[in-house]
């Protein structure tokens, strides 16, 4: 099997849980890799539990062996006991009504409007989450400034063809589940690009256990990407019996790769997986869901994450 890259959700939460600073004790460095604990040649997977930021220093001293596995599992342990302590709750964003909203607006040529709200979680337990939609939501909003700092190299005498028509991202949210076990959302975001014909929402999605914190990706939820085609199997045929899909078409937007089945959100009682336009309908049809029982797919998946994101009373 071929190296993936990390889940861009896994490289976010390994990053926030480090507070943006290399794990090691004192060290203190904001350059930062992402290290597996458990080599990948060994594990051949991205767990959360396993990864840890270090700076290129610490990270060339794990490899020549001056920092050993069984330190780097005391650090990786001890980050996740001290966050809680060291977050002291504030965010730079203002607080509106229940959520918080990022906003900035440039005015230069042709200049953008970014909108992102993301829910604040009170309890210690779920800040983690909070901090790590943030961070996502500081990823779009440095995407639009590059974008902006380009133009204005590009045309550095302000006569942009698109003058101030200006590029808008909003990204809003709706909470799917929250309980002690799983927080997961589902969030729509609208693009404008400035001199587009039309803008375009895509649907995003964040699933998170609660306790132990961990990102809820494909690669979690299965134990092994080697049981993707199983589970497309199974999805594919939940779509094919509602006779609404043409069979050609939904067979090349189900194929077992990662990115076809990693938009889903985590509900009580199983998955409800979201299917982009064109992907297995035409445009006109829009996005498309199906929804998939903890029953059908619990001998795909780790027995041992089911068991963690299914309620008590189940």
């Amino acid at each position: 099997m071929s190296r993936i890259a990390i889940p861009a959700e896994v490289r976010r939460a390994v990053l926030v849980e480090s507070g943006h600073r290399c794990a090691i004790p004192r060290c203190n460095e904001t350059e930062l890799d992402v290290h597996h604990i458990v080599p990948w040649e060994t594990c051949r997977t991205h767990e959360y539990a396993n990864l840890i930021a270090l700076c290129p220093l610490c990270h060339r001293r794990t490899h020549k062996g001056e920092i050993d596995r069984k330190s780097l599992m005391i650090y990786k342990e001890n980050l996740a006991k001290e966050y809680g302590r060291h977050d002291n709750g504030t965010f730079r964003s203002p607080v509106v009504e229940s959520r918080r909203r990022m906003i900035e607006e440039n005015n230069s040529q042709p200049g953008f409007i970014f909108q992102f709200d993301f829910p604040d979680f009170p309890s210690t337990v779920e800040r983690i989450v909070s901090r790590n939609i943030e961070a996502w939501g500081y990823e779009l909003l440095a995407g639009l400034q590059s974008a902006q700092e380009q133009a204005e190299i590009d045309y550095p005498n302000k006569d942009h063809p698109f003058g101030t028509l200006k590029s808008e991202l909003f990204g809003s949210y709706r909470v799917v589940r929250r309980d002690d076990r799983v927080i997961s959302i589902e969030y729509a975001v609208d693009f404008y690009p400035s001199g587009a014909a039309h803008g375009g929402r895509t649907t995003k999605v964040a699933n998170y256990l609660v306790k132990p914190f961990n990102p809820i990706t494909l690669e979690y939820l299965l134990g092994s990407m080697e049981r993707l085609p199983e589970l497309a199997a199974v999805v594919r045929q939940k779509l094919a019996d509602t006779g609404n899909y043409d069979l050609d078409w939904l067979a090349g937007g189900t194929q077992p790769i990662a990115e076809n089945f990693s938009l889903f959100n985590v509900e009580a009682y199983g998955l409800a997986f979201t299917f982009s336009e064109y992907q297995i309908a035409c445009f006109a049809a829009g996005e498309q869901k199906v929804w998939v029982g903890f029953n059908e797919i619990k001998n795909i998946c780790d027995p041992k994450v089911i068991s963690l994101i299914l309620r008590d009373e189940i």
